[in-house]
């Protein structure tokens, strides 16, 4: 497989509720990855611009939110973008490189 070919995968740290006391009382209904930013959610800046890469086979949002909280929004940006984005939930808080080596498995399943 020549370099143009290999897939690439990219993944997000969206975080978790344990933190963000700053954003507060707005995160107390809404996780901030989701909270409004010029008419989107805040998460879906990086995830757009992650769709320009080449070859991008997947996207990965790894936090510590419950996974029902992200549920309809990686359904419905996995179907506007036409690339696979799923939410993979940290059992407990790990930080970005925790998190990495966690889902580190997963992450690199098919070689990216």
């Amino acid at each position: 497989m020549g370099i143009s070919d290999e897939k690439v995968v990219a993944v997000i740290m969206v975080g978790g509720p344990t933190k963000g006391t700053r954003f507060r009382p707005l995160s107390l209904n809404i996780p901030k990855p989701l909270f409004p930013l010029a008419g989107q959610p805040m998460v879906h800046h990086p995830i757009s611009a992650c769709k320009r890469i080449p070859n991008l086979a997947q996207i990965y949002l790894v936090g510590f939110y419950e996974e029902r909280e992200f549920a309809m929004y990686v359904s419905s940006i996995s179907t506007e973008l036409r690339v696979p984005v799923r939410y993979l939930r940290e059992d407990k808080p790990h930080g970005s490189a925790g998190g990495l080596y966690n889902f580190r498995d997963l992450i690199m399943e098919d070689n990216p």
